[in-house]
């Protein structure tokens, strides 16, 4: 069984537990149970596999493990926590304007705003296309090692979500002046997020994490396309809070937890 295989495992039986420990309504618990327990039974029986198209499948099927980890995350919401939201945004407004964000937000170009808005939207197929740059250019890679740094980080953003439980700053309307200036971008990813997020906030940013992450992943493998995935994981997070999907903290510890994960696994 590889390492990143493992991981997810513990992952799943740690929210298995935590279904059992927190006050979640009888629905949620026994969702999180049975996807649990019979996700832990696929990623037992793949790990065995030996058939050609299978180990295929095994290559590729982190990436939809690591959705569902997100939205089970998200069935552990239970209310925000005021005092953890008043801190985000107190740093929020100290960064969001220090670090000029308040400044693009109202007055800079919207085109640059649609750019920062379509970077975040890739983030939803940034994972697996950047895992075919090495799959196709650089055959016999550390496959095991590309995921293991990439659900590392991921995992440690979601598993915080049972303990740390807050918004969005667009839902709490703080900064929110892009929603003035007819993003059409914008627009779409709030469509978007209506669909497929879990509705709430990750603290660190699993966008910044996981976008990080795999620049550096890949980046081992296939160093042409280090600066590319790394510009794109940076836009990616300054859309983040460009569009309040996140706060500036939850992206700048996003980052950190992404150098953190490339670090231990290196």
């Amino acid at each position: 069984m590889r390492s990143y295989e493992w991981i997810l495992i513990g992952y799943l039986l740690y929210l298995g537990v935590m279904a059992w420990v927190m006050p979640l309504s009888a629905a949620r618990r026994k969702l999180v149970t049975v996807v649990t327990v019979a996700d832990i039974a696929v990623v037992w029986w793949m790990s065995g596999a030996r058939a050609p198209l299978l180990s295929l499948a095994r290559d590729w099927v982190p990436s939809l493990q690591i959705l569902l980890c997100y939205w089970l995350s998200g069935a552990f919401f239970l209310r925000p926590m005021p005092r953890v939201e008043a801190w985000l945004a107190s740093w929020d407004r100290k960064l969001f304007d220090g670090l000029g964000a308040g400044h693009v937000a109202t007055r800079g170009p919207r085109i640059l705003l649609e750019y920062f808005e379509l970077a975040y939207l890739t983030v939803y197929f940034l994972i697996p296309l950047a895992f075919a740059i090495p799959f196709f250019l650089a055959p016999g890679f550390d496959v095991n090692r590309y995921w293991t740094v990439v659900i590392v980080a991921e995992l440690a953003c979601y598993g915080a979500l049972p303990w740390i439980q807050t918004r969005p700053p667009r839902a709490l309307r703080l900064h929110t002046a892009i929603e003035d200036r007819r993003v059409a971008i914008h627009r779409l990813n709030g469509w978007v997020l209506g669909l497929g997020s879990i509705q709430v906030n990750t603290f660190p940013s699993g966008h910044a994490a996981g976008s990080f992450a795999t620049a550096f992943a890949v980046g081992e493998v296939v160093p042409s396309a280090f600066l590319p995935l790394l510009a794109l994981a940076a836009s990616i997070t300054i859309g983040s809070v460009l569009g309040r999907y996140h706060y500036v903290a939850d992206s700048v510890t996003g980052v950190m937890v992404a150098v953190a994960a490339w670090a231990i696994v290196r």
